[in-house]
C-alpha cells in the first residue's frame, strides 16, 4: 500500500489521535514488521479485528481475517486448543467481528474442555502452571485469570447457564482477596513466583498487568446479563481497579510500568496505557463507569500515546514481559528498547477505542 493511500486513510479517521497512531502500527504488522507467530500476534490481529469496526476502517477487518485464515489456518471449524490461547480467543474475536455463528461451537467445546482441564488447587481455585516450573507451586498469575473470566462468561452467554458465570466471579472473588492490596488498589502480578516462598505476592503493581484486568473484567461486563448478581459484583472489581488507576496516572495521561513507583524510578509504558484506556472508554460508553473523571482519563490517554509511535508504526516504551514475578528492578530503568511486540497489539486497541 502506498503512503498515499494510507495518508488517505488517515485524514478520514477522526475520533481520536490514537486512531492516527493506530493506523501506522496497522500498516506495518500487514507488512510483515511483527516477523512472528505467537499469542502477541494472534493479540495483534484480534487489534486489527477491533480496528476494522471503526466506520472507515473495514479493510482492517477483512485483512485480519484473511491474516487469521490464511498465516494461523484458523476457520470456523479449526480446534485451536484453548492452552494456545492464553491471554486472548481469535475463535471469540472472528465470531464477535463477524456475527458468523459458525465460530461458536468450537469455541464452546474448548472453553468445556479449558474449565475440565485447566490447573486448580484442591479448593478449585485456578492456578498457572509455570509457577511449578519455577519451583513455587500453588501460582496465580492475573494475566491469565483474565482471560479465564472472559471466557467462562462469554461461554455462559452463548449457552445460557449462569453456572458460569459464578465460576468467573468465584475465581475473580479469590484472585482479589489474595493479589490486592487493600491500602492501594492496586493488585500484584502473582502469587507463587519465588520458589522459596511459596506463599510470597510477587513484589510491585505493573501496568499492563492492570490492562489484562481491565479487559478480562471488561469483556465479562459485556457477557453477562446486568440483573445477574455477578455482573455487579464484577463491576465493583472494575470499578475499584478503575479508581486506584486514576490515582497513579501521570498528568501527561500516561501510566508508569511500575504504578507503585515514582515517576523518576520507572518509564512510561505505552502498553498498559493502551489497554487501560481502551476498557476505560469502553466502559463509559457502554455505561459501566459513569462521571467525567473516567472519560477524561482515558482522553487523556488516548491523546498521550501518539507520542510513542513513530510514523512508521514502531512502538515506543513498551514494556517487555512477563511483568514483575519476582524483583522489580529489571523495569526501574531509563527507557525500553523500541518495537516490543506487546506494544503493537496495544496500540491496535487503543486505535480501536470508541
Amino acid at each position: 500500500m502506498s503512503a498515499t493511500d494510507v495518508t488517505a486513510i488517515s485524514t478520514s479517521a477522526t475520533t481520536h489521535p490514537a486512531l492516527h497512531a493506530g493506523i501506522a502500527v496497522a500498516e506495518r504488522v500487514l507488512g510483515g514488521g511483527t516477523g512472528r507467530v505467537d499469542y502477541m500476534f494472534q493479540l495483534a490481529l484480534e487489534g486489527l479485528l477491533e480496528l476494522g469496526k471503526v466506520p472507515g476502517q473495514e479493510r482492517y477487518l477483512h485483512e485480519a481475517l484473511r491474516l487469521v485464515s490464511e498465516a494461523l489456518g484458523i476457520t470456523p471449524a479449526t480446534h485451536v486448543s484453548w492452552r494456545k490461547q492464553p491471554f486472548s480467543c481469535l475463535t471469540w474475536a472472528a465470531y464477535e467481528a463477524t456475527g458468523d455463528k459458525a465460530w461458536l461451537p468450537v469455541f464452546v467445546q474448548e472453553s468445556q474442555l479449558m474449565r475440565q482441564e485447566i490447573w486448580r488447587d484442591a479448593d478449585g481455585v485456578v492456578l498457572h502452571p509455570r509457577g511449578e516450573k519455577r519451583g513455587g507451586g500453588e501460582a496465580m498469575l492475573i494475566d491469565g485469570i483474565q482471560e479465564y473470566v472472559s471466557r467462562v462468561a462469554r461461554t455462559g452467554a452463548v449457552l445460557g447457564e449462569a453456572e458460569w458465570f459464578a465460576e468467573g466471579a468465584r475465581q475473580m472473588r479469590v484472585h482479589r482477596q489474595v493479589l490486592r492490596c487493600p491500602r492501594t488498589g492496586l493488585w500484584s502480578q502473582g502469587r507463587g513466583w519465588l520458589g522459596a516462598e511459596p506463599m510470597r505476592l510477587s513484589p510491585g503493581a505493573w501496568s499492563r498487568g492492570h490492562g489484562w484486568l481491565m479487559r478480562g473484567l471488561e469483556h465479562a461486563l459485556r457477557s453477562i446479563p446486568h440483573e445477574c448478581p455477578e455482573h455487579a459484583e464484577l463491576l465493583a472489581y472494575f470499578t475499584e481497579i478503575a479508581d486506584a488507576l486514576l490515582d497513579v496516572q501521570h498528568a501527561d495521561g500516561m501510566w508508569p510500568t511500575l504504578l507503585n513507583r515514582p515517576a523518576d524510578q520507572s518509564p512510561p509504558d505505552s502498553s498498559g496505557t493502551a489497554m487501560i484506556a481502551h476498557h476505560m472508554a469502553r466502559a463509559v460508553r457502554d455505561g459501566y463507569l459513569t462521571g467525567e473523571r473516567y472519560a477524561a482519563s482515558a482522553a487523556a490517554a488516548l491523546s498521550a500515546l501518539p507520542t510513542y509511535v513513530t510514523a512508521d508504526g514502531v512502538v515506543l516504551s513498551a514494556s517487555p514481559g512477563p511483568g514483575p514475578l519476582e524483583v522489580e528492578e529489571p523495569w526501574m530503568r531509563r527507557d525500553f528498547p523500541p518495537n516490543d511486540p506487546h506494544g503493537t497489539f496495544a496500540l491496535l486497541f487503543a486505535a480501536a477505542t470508541p
